[in-house]
């Protein structure tokens, strides 16, 4: 542990030779140490073992350790980002381990993460998400739009940008629990495929095919976006929260790609998130 703390101790001396962060750090034993003179968040950490988190840095590591209770933070949600992307970058200025760590963007790994992340249940999914589980952001037109209502509207306007006509062959990458394939097929009359690397999601979205009777308009296949034979195959293509999991060096080959699966004169909609540190996303 005390090998742990001298990294620790290592790593903060580097940032404030580097860069003027408003953090505190509020360790267990009462140590408190200050990046700027006027903090704007406050991060406990109440036991030595959490320390981990913050020998590299990264906002991965990060969530995970305020997600899992091992830090305490105290601040607005807009500044708590801000100081978490200032810390990242300039201890990644000093060492590039941090980042890279989490960009090795292989079939395998890649899999592995989305069953960490979405094979846990879908009750336990269906929580929180509307009843069609549509996962990414909604779209209210009024204050008074349910979530559901604000998700449909959401769907129908990823389907009106893309001018998708009936017959049109239509593909989700990343397709989550089905709704926009779904949709597509059943009142756009398209002829939908959806591909998930989510064994969770592939048999809810195949369930779902059979009961609205769906199976001649709409496919959903377990496979990973770089293993889909299908050149020159779509009029229509979408991605939706899915290209935050392709990786920064890894853009070239996944446009390329999705340029393959379309037809000439076809149509591509990409939604993603990201931000001035996406070097993070390597």
């Amino acid at each position: 542990m005390m090998f742990l703390e001298s990294r620790f101790k290592r790593v903060l001396d580097r940032i404030r030779s580097r860069a003027v962060i408003p953090l505190r750090l509020e360790l267990w034993n009462g140590q408190c140490f200050d990046l700027s003179l006027a903090p704007t968040v406050t991060v406990a950490i109440p036991k030595a073992s959490a320390l981990r988190y913050f020998v590299s840095p990264d906002l991965n590591k990060l969530g995970e350790a305020f997600v899992e209770g091992h830090i305490r933070v105290k601040g607005s949600v807009h500044e708590v980002f801000r100081v978490a992307e200032g810390l990242t970058r300039s201890v990644a200025s000093n060492t590039r381990a941090g980042f890279h760590r989490i960009g090795r963007h292989s079939r395998n790994r890649d899999r592995k993460a989305i069953e960490h992340h979405y094979d846990v249940s879908n009750d336990f999914y269906s929580l929180f998400l509307d009843r069609n589980h549509v996962y990414s952001c909604a779209y209210y037109r009024r204050e008074d739009d349910t979530l559901e209502v604000a998700q449909v509207q959401k769907l129908d306007h990823i389907l009106n940008k893309l001018m998708l006509k009936p017959g049109e062959r239509f593909l989700d990458i990343g397709c989550g629990w089905g709704a926009l394939i779904l949709r597509a097929a059943k009142q756009y009359g398209a002829i939908a495929t959806g591909i998930t690397l989510s064994k969770n999601q592939f048999a809810y979205v195949s369930e779902r095919i059979v009961a609205e009777r769906l199976q001649d308009s709409c496919t959903v296949k377990l496979c990973d976006y770089r293993d889909l034979n299908a050149t020159g195959t779509f009029d229509k293509i979408a991605s939706v929260g899915m290209f935050e999991h392709v990786g920064l060096n890894n853009l070239p080959q996944y446009f390329a790609k999705i340029r393959s699966l379309m037809k000439d004169e076809g149509l591509v909609l990409n939604h993603g998130i990201t931000n001035r540190g996406s070097k993070a996303l390597r």
